[in-house]
């Protein structure tokens, strides 16, 4: 009896020396504290930008996974599904635009720098891309950069989802002798297109 005593003592022992060998902060199971903020700098003022262009219309939501936002087609085999969902899994969206009253989503924006700096995207992820086309939310990838106007994030974005923007009206002419540059369509759409990279 006291040989059972004595191996289960010392197999609680060799337990415990094993287990704080895994544990290197002297056995806290949460070594954890608080970070000074939620976003970068880059991404909270974006963010900002972002509520005061089409803040009006739609909520922002921040830091949304790929998976919250589509679902798999029905009819997929079980091995499909998985599959397709183990590729989206890891998926992150900067920000997802959600209609104030249905609580539908809109689209999706993600910040890209070709410089890569502060972990933004560098290149397109074709999988994102083409999940969300395939699910019908437009995707709007917008360049890092400093100096963008509301006006002209909201008539990017409104563009991308095929809203016209009401900003995009004409101001009427007070001076006669000055003609208004008019921009052929093609020449407005580049425009747009080069602030809402499609």
């Amino acid at each position: 009896m006291e040989f059972a005593l004595l191996l289960i003592l010392v197999l609680v022992v060799g337990a415990s020396v094993v287990a704080s060998k895994f544990n290197d902060d002297g056995g806290n199971p949460y070594p954890f504290t608080r970070k000074q903020t939620v976003f970068t700098q880059v991404e909270g003022a974006f963010l900002n930008l972002l509520e005061r262009a089409v803040g009006d219309q739609y909520k922002v939501v921040s830091r949304v996974k790929l998976i919250d936002v589509i679902d798999c087609k029905q009819g997929l085999s079980v091995k499909s599904k998985r599959a397709a969902l183990a590729k989206a899994k890891n998926k992150q969206l900067d920000y997802v635009l959600i209609d104030k009253e249905k609580l539908t989503i809109v689209a999706a924006v993600d910040l890209v720098n070709n410089a890569n700096k502060d972990g933004h995207k560098a290149q397109r992820d074709w999988f994102v891309n083409g999940a969300l086309e395939s699910a019908g939310i437009p995707h709007i990838r917008m360049k890092v950069k400093s100096g963008y106007q509301p006006s002209e994030v909201r008539n990017a974005i409104m563009f991308k989802i095929g809203k016209p923007s009401s900003t995009q009206t004409q101001r009427p002419v007070r001076n006669r002798t000055h003609k208004p540059a008019v921009l052929s369509p093609s020449q407005a759409k580049a425009q747009t297109t080069a602030l809402a990279e499609i």
